[in-house]
């Protein structure tokens, strides 16, 4: 397995495409999953209103970096939450290469990936596995929540058994309130912390991590 980890949809930008691009090919299958999502996404309508394919407001943005590696269209699916059953899911999971996790609230998609009983079979993926922000920290098993304006206040949480080595500081931009957050981790948990900007990102193969753009690391 390959993990990937960024902060935004933009891991098909100068600062990454050379090294990103040793790990995608044209004639991958992905798989979206946007489980992150939050109270404005309640039923059907609202998630095609996100992702559907000729108005959603986050499907482009979303498949574009896929694109730009020259994958067709026809090869990304998507896991739809509520049209989806649970096999729907584990099949389509079964027939891709490559997972990507969408960025939002990573509590919430590690709740749905619970409820959808995902988690085991994403853990033994043999594929690349690929996240934004939110999709990027739940591939931390025991990763972080800096206060923002999504969450009150600073939390551990619990998610994929995949990454156990460090954490992770998404949209990092040297603040006080990241470096707090950063230095209780480092105290508390793991003694090692990867911020990663708006303009940057990890790959993890084999334990071995290479940054790249904009990362910093941080030790205790």
């Amino acid at each position: 397995m390959v993990n990937m980890l960024f902060s935004l949809y933009n891991f098909h930008e100068e600062w990454a495409k050379e090294i990103v691009g040793r790990y995608i090919s044209s004639n991958d299958n992905v798989l979206i999953i946007p489980f992150s999502f939050g109270c404005d996404i309640s039923n059907d309508t609202d998630w095609q209103y996100a992702y559907n394919r000729n108005y959603g407001k986050y499907y482009n943005s979303i498949i574009i970096p896929f694109l730009s590696y020259g994958i067709a269209e026809k090869n990304i699916n998507w896991v739809n939450y509520f049209s989806d059953t649970k096999e729907d899911a584990l099949d389509k999971i079964r027939k891709s290469n490559m997972i990507f996790f969408t960025g939002g609230l990573p509590d919430k998609m590690m709740w749905r990936l619970r409820k959808f009983e995902l988690v085991s079979d994403i853990e033994h993926y043999k594929g690349t596995i690929i996240g934004s922000s939110a999709g990027a920290m739940i591939q931390i098993y025991d990763y972080h929540i800096t206060p923002d304006e999504d969450y009150d206040s600073f939390s551990y949480n619990k998610g994929l058994n995949l990454i156990k080595s460090f954490d992770v500081e998404v949209h990092y931009e040297n603040t006080e309130l990241q470096n707090n957050s950063i230095d209780k981790v480092l105290a508390e948990k793991v003694n090692k912390v990867y911020a990663i900007s708006n303009s940057g990102g990890i790959v993890v193969e084999n334990n071995t991590v290479t940054t790249i753009g904009d990362v910093y690391k941080y030790s205790s």
